[in-house]
């Protein structure tokens, strides 16, 4: 029985070690690693690192707003709460964000099934060429942009 207890306990923290490096390489593709909430990050603290996340994002910081937005989507650090993360992202999308347009993009088309909405904001991430920061952010805009013609 302790022997079980004990492999039940190993698994669960290989879980969430996988979970923390999963979500911190998917945040780091989406900007600073010298960001405080991203350091809260790679400790684990995830309910830290969303308050740093939302406090920066109501300082004006676009990025921030969108890793706000991821965490709220797939319930780290908080419940899954798909509407706080469409706030987040589109809150990030008006501060420039390219990341943060695309996914309120797909969350709009997939999930809400709403492709006029969908179509706007990928249309208004493929109008975002000038906030290109990265190689990512360049494929983003032009997917987008295929996106928004073909729905």
């Amino acid at each position: 029985m302790l022997v079980a207890a004990i492999k039940k306990t190993e698994r669960i923290k290989m879980k969430k070690s996988l979970l923390v490096v999963g979500l911190v390489s998917l945040l780091f593709a989406h900007g600073d690693s010298n960001d405080p909430g991203m350091k809260l990050l790679e400790k684990g603290e995830f309910n830290k690192a969303l308050k740093t996340f939302e406090n920066e994002c109501k300082n004006g910081n676009g990025w921030a707003c969108g890793n706000a937005a991821i965490m709220y989507y797939r319930g780290i650090g908080t419940a899954v709460n798909k509407t706080k993360a469409k706030e987040y992202d589109k809150k990030g999308c008006e501060l420039n964000d390219i990341d943060s347009c695309e996914n309120l993009a797909e969350i709009l088309y997939k999930d809400d099934k709403n492709v006029a909405s969908a179509k706007y904001y990928f249309n208004k991430t493929c109008n975002m060429k000038k906030y290109i920061k990265n190689k990512i952010n360049q494929k983003t805009v032009e997917e987008s942009c295929k996106r928004a013609k073909d729905l």
